[in-house]
């Protein structure tokens, strides 16, 4: 089958996808959205990312050789700070490769020196979406960090200039504090997967705007959601999602400096509050919330990278109570008072 070729363009690096299956297309060109190109870009410069479709792991032309280095595997279950994927995996090193197999789902091949990565996706019209979107992340994700553009979860927005970082496992408040900032005119920068930059005098927040997925939990605690209708709080599995600027009279934020870093934690409380955080503490809290770095030098790079940006801004544990809407009236002061 022919290739479909698509085009993006990542804050000055190029990247090109191709894929044989149009199952394989969508899920790609809704994440990348803002960053798509139609003008031709320089093909021998940038990333390059194929993805195919499989019917089983025997058709997928990659063997493993009796020198490959296994580096790490899981079930994909929630691990102390590290968040569930429910994908058992298995990660090793190959000639140079990086391969992450993925049981019944696929297999990933990264070449992080040469710039490209190659997917094997097994029968992708049983999967959901999000999960060959996911799949497609993790190996661009591979190969950006050794661009120097990083990430981690969390939510972002900016207001005024001043970025504000939500880090955070699901459960912890983090998309509902994000939204009810959102609403209040804040700007959206990334529903779960923003960009760092260093800039040489610090570090910088970039936008990835994507769409927001919410619990159905989530949607309780605001009215607009609760009586939004299918066209725009779109069905999902697992979750929900709509498109900011359908809902809020939002836009995509500019690239800026981070502000604050907050560490979202629900408690039974009829009021939030802040806990302003050591630099220490909210480094150790932020690492994990990290994708897992398997090359030595781009591990260095994005440690201190993170630890820089811990130093540059102020870091709180949100203790998140049941003033759900009122949060705005705690944040927006300190990013007021630090102008």
């Amino acid at each position: 089958m022919s290739m479909a070729e698509y085009r993006y363009s990542l804050y000055g690096t190029a990247v090109r996808y191709e894929t044989d299956a149009p199952i394989l297309a969508q899920p790609v060109n809704e994440l990348l959205r803002h960053f798509r190109r139609e003008n031709a870009l320089d093909a021998d410069a940038g990333l390059a990312l194929r993805f195919y479709q499989v019917k089983d792991r025997a058709e997928i032309p990659l063997t493993i050789s009796a020198s490959a280095r296994q580096l790490a595997s899981g079930t994909g279950e929630a691990v102390g700070d590290r968040r569930a994927t429910g994908l058992p995996y298995k990660v090793s090193v190959d000639q140079g490769l990086l391969i992450a197999e993925f049981h019944e789902i696929g297999v990933l091949a990264i070449d992080g020196a040469q710039g490209r990565a190659d997917g094997y996706v097994i029968n992708p019209e049983r999967l959901p979406s999000n999960l060959i979107e996911y799949l497609f992340h993790l190996a661009l994700i591979e190969l950006l960090r050794r661009r120097d553009l990083y990430t981690i979860h969390a939510t972002a927005l900016e207001y005024n200039g001043r970025g504000v970082l939500i880090p955070g496992n699901s459960g912890r408040g983090k998309t509902t504090s994000f939204i009810s900032l959102l609403r209040s005119g804040y700007r959206y920068l990334s529903d779960d997967h923003p960009l760092l930059q260093d800039s040489g005098a610090q570090v910088e927040v970039l936008p990835f705007p994507i769409k927001i997925n919410v619990t159905d939990a989530t949607v309780q605690f605001f009215p607009e959601l609760k009586s939004a209708s299918e066209q725009v709080l779109h069905p999902g599995v697992p979750k929900r999602f709509f498109y900011a600027e359908d809902l809020y009279q939002t836009a995509v934020g500019e690239r800026c400096r981070p502000a604050l870093v907050l560490f979202p934690h629900v408690v039974d409380s009829p009021k939030s509050h802040l806990e302003l955080l050591p630099k220490s503490r909210a480094l150790e809290a932020l690492l994990p919330q990290a994708l897992l770095v398997y090359d030595q030098e781009v591990a260095r790079r994005e440690f201190k990278v993170l630890a820089k940006l811990v130093q540059q801004v102020d870091c709180y544990r949100l203790h998140f109570g049941r003033d759900i809407l009122d949060l705005p009236k705690l944040i927006t002061p300190l990013l007021e008072k630090g102008r």
